[in-house]
């Protein structure tokens, strides 16, 4: 054996192997070498997630409530990635490869839709979110409900004041993901029932608004309660804009609705005869809900609170938990055309101890009601009319006797529901969340995950110290490596 490495030194020191079969060989084997380590981190990679979320936005990382909603699974979850003609999406492929990573009830499947049309048929999307490349289905086999995502899903946008306009402003990869596994592996999902019977909005009336809980994974169906339907199934019930009393037998039918913990989602305007609905009055004032007649009308002194003109409000936000998120993100930009108001409700720890109610949205303080009923055809202040801090929306819970605890939303504007101009411009699909999650707080499948921002933020004036730190080192770098390698041959 020693004459054996002995011989073979000898050769290994022969030029024609220190000079060219040698190079050639230490090559291969570093090559071979490189690429086994990068197959293994690889495989490790695939299966413990041990690569650090490096980008500037961290857009492929999770957090603490998805990985508690990983953790309890109970069912196994496709996340399938669709692309064609080979061209991936690198971000959500990575994105989606984490979560099959944080858990094995999630299976990652990358779908090239140009070998695989089937997929197309077999998952339908909506008019927003269409089977299509860069679309991100989240199936579950065991309860046979799906999520379509496509690339417009995961962006969320911004108002920029300067331009007059929204931008995008946010990536929201993991909300929209996690949500939509929390939703497709729950065993039932929310219902809302709109109430009919009344002359109330009708399903097509309000088709943004269904359409927006829909896409959000409510079921949302009519109830004619004199039609006989009973509201056994419904988590929410949405009164919107009755123009005839409810009769005793309803109004009982949801008051035991509300002592199951039921809620009521109330949506009015200022042209509901409410003089001639008082049963309806009724139920709104049990929850210390008490409508006021006539239109709300900004002051000119309140720059901010309106747009165009005084009628059309923009409200300002209280400070609750349910818009603190929005708030904090700078997304409370709502729009109320032509609202009406309610009564401030009453200081916390006065009146009825079981009932609770707070202003959610609110006038500035020199806003007034003009009492249209006098009979005057002008929106100018007259005497009499109530000014100040208008209540233009309210949250109410009241505790029953049997321990339930049921709640009622009201507001004092259809048009932001309705109208897409409205809607569209402004942050009312992120208020209509906030405020679903908080009257069904057992059925939430609307998670409070930050986006990511969506562009790296430019250098300010007072972020410019560092860049020209940068400037002024790589010239005196180069002085400095240069001085090392002259000075000694300068004394040679």
């Amino acid at each position: 054996m020693k004459k054996l490495f002995s011989s073979l030194g000898q050769r290994l020191r022969q030029p024609k192997w220190r000079h060219g079969k040698l190079s050639s060989l230490m090559m291969a084997l570093l090559i071979v070498i490189v690429v086994l380590l990068n197959v293994a981190m690889q495989t490790i990679e695939n299966a413990y997630g041990l690569r650090r979320d490096m980008s500037f936005n961290q857009y492929a990382s999770t957090g603490e409530k998805t990985e508690k909603v990983l953790n309890e699974l109970d069912t196994d979850v496709e996340l399938y990635l669709l692309y064609q003609d080979g061209e991936e999406n690198s971000q959500l492929l990575q994105v989606v490869q984490h979560y099959g990573v944080l858990s094995d009830r999630v299976k990652v499947l990358p779908t090239d839709i140009s070998k695989n049309p089937g997929i197309l048929t077999r998952f339908i999307g909506d008019m927003d979110s269409a089977v299509a490349a860069i679309s991100v289905v989240v199936n579950c086999p065991a309860t046979g409900r799906y999520v379509v995502l496509d690339y417009d899903d995961f962006y969320t946008q911004g108002y920029d004041i300067e331009l007059g306009d929204f931008v995008v402003e946010g990536l929201s990869y993991e909300k929209k993901i996690t949500e939509a596994i929390l939703y497709t592996t729950q065993a039932s999902v929310p219902t809302v029932g709109l109430l009919q019977g009344h002359g109330e909005l009708t399903m097509e009336y309000m088709e943004v608004f269904v359409s927006f809980l829909e896409e959000n994974q409510y079921d949302v169906r009519e109830v004619v309660l004199l039609a006989g339907d009973t509201l056994e199934d419904v988590d929410v019930l949405l009164i919107a804009d009755p123009v005839k009393d409810f009769g005793d037998t309803e109004i009982a039918t949801i008051s035991a609705f509300a002592q199951k913990g039921g809620s009521l989602f109330v949506i009015r305007d200022y042209t509901d005869p409410l003089d001639t609905m008082p049963n309806y009055l009724s139920l709104l004032r049990s929850y210390g809900v008490i409508p006021l007649p006539g239109i709300v009308v900004a002051s000119q002194e309140d720059a901010g609170s309106y747009y165009s003109e005084p009628i059309n409000l923009l409200p300002y936000m209280t400070d609750l938990d349910m818009t603190l998120p929005l708030t904090m993100s700078g997304m409370d930009i709502l729009m109320l055309p032509v609202a009406c108001a309610f009564e401030t409700p009453v200081a916390p720890g006065e009146g009825d101890l079981s009932l609770s109610v707070g202003t959610v949205l609110k006038t500035g303080p020199n806003a007034y009601v003009r009492n249209i009923t006098d009979g005057l055809d002008t929106a100018e202040k007259q005497p009499g009319d109530i000014s100040g801090e208008i209540s233009l929306a309210l949250y109410a819970h009241r505790m029953h006797a049997n321990g339930n605890v049921s709640r009622m939303f009201a507001i004092g504007n259809s048009t932001m529901f309705v109208e897409p101009f409205v809607y569209q411009r402004t942050y009312a699909e992120e208020f209509i969340t906030v405020v679903m999650n908080e009257l069904m707080p057992a059925n939430n499948v609307s998670l409070d995950i930050m986006s990511s921002a969506a562009f790296r933020p430019a250098l300010t004036v007072g972020s410019q110290g560092l860049g020209i730190a940068l400037i002024v080192a790589m010239p005196l770098l180069c002085i400095a490596l240069a001085l090392i390698v002259l000075l000694p041959r300068r004394n040679r």
